[in-house]
């Protein structure tokens, strides 16, 4: 006995179309559904890949900026790299700040001092005293040291003129290095031409009279 004869796979349109019209004739349903899947669908919109001059512009665009990034950021390598090490070099982890300029005591006494003795060091007259050719400012440093850091109260006699006022403590506002600077301003400006004061002399009175807590009077200045 012969097998029976397998159905075609593939079913010419014609047939179905016929099989339509006649509803008498009996159609291969599997084969229909079999050809309707071999038949390529209509692309979707969008899933379409780019042309290949727009990858290769994409690849071609990551390896210039890896490369950018890599020389002129100094992140891998290249100048800028070379450039960040020569400055750790110069300047290592720990090593000490540049030193700071000088005070300059006519910037210092500009901003602190002028607005009571006056830009030319004369004072005022019978309010504040003068400067120029004084006493306090040319006589023992030590002594001017500790008027400038704790101040004067009471009456004081300058140039001749006695002067009843307050002189205020300079030793929280200003360091060692700026009240002798100030200091070696006003024995050298003004008419004076007296020696230069140190830091180390001001740190030293500092220390000594570091228990002062009120202005000295003229008297015990004597």
């Amino acid at each position: 006995m012969s097998a029976p004869e397998r159905p075609s796979r593939g079913v010419p349109p014609e047939e179905i179309r016929s099989a339509e019209e006649d509803r008498s004739r009996d159609v291969d349903v599997l084969a229909v559904h079999r050809q309707a899947f071999r038949e390529p669908g209509d692309p979707g919109e969008g899933a379409e890949s780019g042309p290949w001059w727009f990858w290769a512009a994409s690849v071609a665009a990551l390896v210039f900026g890896g490369f950018y990034m890599g020389r002129y950021l100094g992140v891998f390598a290249g100048e800028a790299a070379v450039h960040a090490q020569a400055v750790l070099e110069v300047h290592p982890a720990g090593a000490p700040a540049e030193a700071a300029e000088p005070a300059s005591g006519a910037a210092i006494f500009s901003a602190r001092c002028a607005a009571c003795h006056q830009a030319n060091g004369h004072g005022v007259p019978s309010v504040f005293p003068p400067l120029a050719g004084s006493e306090y400012v040319n006589g023992d440093s030590a002594r001017l040291v500790r008027l400038v850091l704790h101040g004067l109260t009471g009456p004081v006699t300058v140039g001749g003129a006695t002067f009843n006022g307050a002189m205020p403590a300079w030793r929280d506002q200003l360091k060692d290095a700026e009240i002798a600077a100030v200091l070696t301003y006003v024995r050298s400006s003004f008419g004076n031409a007296s020696a230069g004061v140190s830091a180390s002399l001001v740190a030293a009175v500092r220390a000594a009279t570091t228990s002062r807590a009120t202005p000295w009077t003229a008297t015990e200045l004597r």
